[in-house]
């Protein structure tokens, strides 16, 4: 074997081995979320930028296989699945919440009716399996995020059991979730505000959008239509839907003021408490 070959397997070698010695670092170590109080919800950047989470109906979902889904410039997402809403995002949110006290990728056990309490939902019977197709549609699907370089691949839910006589969950999140939650890509969402707006999808789609803006920047109302990902395929009507939606941010006081001017949105944000995100 000729000398600068050997050296060149020596070199693979060694990288080889360096590789596997961070993996076996990166497994031992504890991964924590951010920290958010009790009012937030932290959610990733690309969540709120994106028709990840649309405005839609649960009836008007639809199977998806990997397509790329809008986004606001930087983000690039890939989804197979079940379409996800606004009510996903509610879910998977509240998941989060309950489960960032524990390092990414402990199983973290909850209750159905711990869980429906958290969300603001009554724990009847109907609830409980909303509950779980929810959870069962966070699991089953499959995403791939890129937000400024960094790539998330995997499920919204890694994995779970549920003991069907106590109606306990276990659940179990990604570590490598933690890629969604650099210094600048992630928001600490306005609870209360969110759920003032419950089963108004389009106006906590524009809520979660507006969110992850300190100073919101004018925007085309057909870019509004991709990034919530409306169904509503008549311009004007949409437009109506718009103000509609706006009028609600303004009510629960997210926003001082809105003007749509020709096909341009902008508004103005009520001034955040120091410390915010």
């Amino acid at each position: 074997m000729r000398e600068d070959t050997m050296i060149d397997m020596r070199t693979i070698a060694s990288i080889e081995r360096m590789r596997e010695a961070a993996q076996q670092r990166e497994a031992t170590m504890i991964i924590q979320l951010p920290l958010w109080t009790e009012s937030k919800r932290g959610t990733p950047n690309s969540f709120l930028r994106s028709a990840l989470f649309s405005a839609i109906q649960g009836k008007d979902r639809q199977y998806l296989r990997e397509v790329t889904l809008f986004s606001q410039h930087g983000i690039i997402i890939k989804f197979t699945g079940l379409q996800l809403n606004q009510e996903d995002l509610t879910l998977w949110e509240t998941l989060v919440h309950l489960a960032k006290s524990h390092p990414l990728g402990d199983v973290c056990s909850f209750t159905a009716y711990g869980i429906l309490k958290s969300l603001g939902l009554p724990t009847g019977g109907k609830n409980h399996q909303d509950l779980h197709s929810g959870i069962i549609r966070l699991t089953a699907c499959a995403v791939e995020i890129n937000h400024d370089g960094r790539t998330y691949f995997g499920s919204l839910i890694e994995s779970g059991a549920k003991d069907e006589l106590t109606s306990h969950y276990n659940i179990k999140l990604n570590r490598r979730l933690i890629r969604l939650y650099s210094e600048n890509t992630w928001t600490a969402i306005d609870w209360k505000q969110r759920t003032q707006i419950r089963k108004k999808p389009l106006a906590q789609a524009l809520h979660a959008y507006y969110s992850s803006h300190r100073t919101p920047y004018p925007v085309k109302i057909a870019t509004l239509h991709r990034l919530t990902g409306s169904r509503n395929t008549q311009a004007a009507s949409f437009k109506r839907q718009l103000r509609t939606a706006l009028d609600e941010l303004v009510k629960i006081g997210f926003l001082e003021s809105y003007n749509i001017e020709g096909d341009t949105v902008t508004v103005q944000r009520v001034p955040q408490q120091k410390g915010n995100n």
